[in-house]
């Protein structure tokens, strides 16, 4: 516990894949916090990977698959969390695991040891910049987005796309223009669509009352 940093080796133990239960994120070496599922299977702290895809080019950083979000919320491994429980390592006291942070943020021993624990998304993250490829203006990937729709908007020049350019395997080539292929590729994020700190049961609600207005406005149409 207590270190951000790990080698390649302890994380072959560290990374939690569908059929591995354990509860440690391979990023921050810590019980799981807000754990998110990867499109490769893997399981990670929902800030970790966040701040890990912004800083490493949308790859896993455990198998280095390119990864387009963060994935989705590892409902599965929540409800196995609230019925696990385990010793603290500093202070011994038997916690359950979905509270271990929690008590981690107020375990004098954990504290004493490795100071207050710093979630690794709300720390000062490296922000990758991007030239614009129509003109020399040095933008982040968000402000890409608006800066091509604000000066670049009637632009039709096939162009290779500097975000997909600097993506392990990603493939900087489209059919359509550059603003099609940024505003589908590049403005859209997962955190746009969820709210991670909802709990499941209210995000299922959600989904059946979505649905249910969803099908209702079909059948009134039909």
């Amino acid at each position: 516990m207590g270190s951000v940093l790990s080698s390649e080796g302890s994380r072959e133990h560290k990374a939690l894949a569908i059929d591995d239960p354990n509860y440690d994120c391979a990023v921050c070496l810590e019980v799981l916090n807000r754990p998110m599922r990867t499109r490769c299977g893997h399981v990670f702290c929902h800030s970790c990977i966040k701040a890990s895809l912004r800083n490493n080019g949308y790859a896993c950083p455990y198998c280095r698959t390119h990864l387009p979000s963060e994935g989705t919320l590892a409902v599965d491994i929540i409800k196995k969390m609230k019925t696990v429980f385990q010793n603290c390592e500093e202070c011994k006291e038997k916690i359950c695991l979905s509270e271990m942070r929690a008590h981690m943020n107020i375990c004098q021993q954990y504290i004493t040891k490795y100071g207050p624990l710093v979630e690794l998304g709300k720390a000062p993250c490296r922000v990758v910049m991007y030239t614009c490829p129509f003109c020399p203006e040095q933008v982040d990937e968000d402000g890409l987005v608006q800066h091509c729709l604000a000066y670049h908007n009637n632009e039709e020049r096939l162009v290779v796309c500097p975000v997909c350019h600097l993506v392990p395997g990603g493939d900087s080539s489209y059919d359509s223009s550059f603003l099609k292929h940024l505003y589908a590729r590049h403005s859209m994020y997962f955190e746009n669509y969820i709210d991670i700190n909802i709990v499941e049961e209210a995000l299922i609600e959600r989904v059946i009352d979505l649905s249910l207005i969803h099908y209702m406005r079909h059948s009134n149409r039909s």
